[in-house]
């Protein structure tokens, strides 16, 4: 349980700095979006897979200004059904000072879950309008 904290934590930590060195090296708008989205994804590919509560980070690519988060969820019926998670992490990234910023940039994030036989069994957007509603 420490070793997924700290990992979360470090996680945060990093996409932290890289969003403030990507602000001084980057152009604005569009092109902005996209520069954090793949930065963001880079660094998340680098420490996947990832076991959260029943799931397994498995990939993350970012196309253009979206990331793609693919995930496979266990089946555990003792964790969170992944409806619960996508609504769990879109109360944490819009809470989060520094995900909220990317999201006003106009980076957006897909959320792919599938089964252990890599069945789609969620598949849903995280944008700034999720934020506001």
């Amino acid at each position: 349980m420490q070793r997924k904290l700290g990992m979360t934590r470090l996680l945060f930590t990093s996409v932290f700095a890289l969003a403030l060195s990507a602000c001084s090296t980057t152009p604005s708008g569009n092109n902005l979006a996209e520069s954090f989205a793949s930065q963001r994804a880079e660094m998340l590919s680098k420490v996947v897979p990832v076991n959260l509560d029943g799931y397994s980070i498995l990939k993350a690519k970012a196309t253009g200004s979206n990331i793609e988060l693919t995930m496979m969820f266990t089946g555990d019926a003792k964790k969170k059904q992944p409806e619960q998670l996508f609504q769990g992490m879109t109360t944490r990234y819009c809470n989060d000072v520094e995900i909220l910023s990317m999201l006003e940039t106009g980076v957006t994030y897909s959320l792919l879950v599938r089964d252990q036989r890599g069945k789609k069994i969620l598949e849903r957007p995280i944008t700034i309008s999720s934020c506001q509603g």
